[in-house]
């Protein structure tokens, strides 16, 4: 909590995340499950992405949108820290 709730900021970037790696589809189905309603995850294409979001912002942050999501369809993201446990001195840890 000090990280959140001190009077200093702790100078870097915090990535917190879970504790595992979620896929899209990972997450449909807890949603899913937990909620009984259906959630399916449709897999786009970089174009297609690209060309959803170009309806919304303006091209080139589309293109850069549709760049970050499929790095992290890609893997990019795929991993997990214990910055959580870290901050709240929590027991658990997560693989980093």
């Amino acid at each position: 909590m000090h990280a959140l709730a001190g009077d200093r900021a702790p100078n870097t970037d915090l990535v917190l995340t879970g504790p595992e790696a979620l896929s899209y589809d990972d997450v449909a189905t807890i949603i899913t499950e937990i909620t009984g309603r259906p959630v399916v995850h449709h897999h786009l294409t970089h174009e297609q992405m690209r060309d959803r979001l170009t309806a919304q912002v303006p091209p080139e942050f589309a293109a850069m949108l549709a760049g970050m999501d499929r790095a992290i369809a890609e893997g990019a993201e795929d991993h997990t820290t214990d910055t959580i446990q870290r901050l709240t001195g929590g027991r658990h840890t997560a693989s980093a």
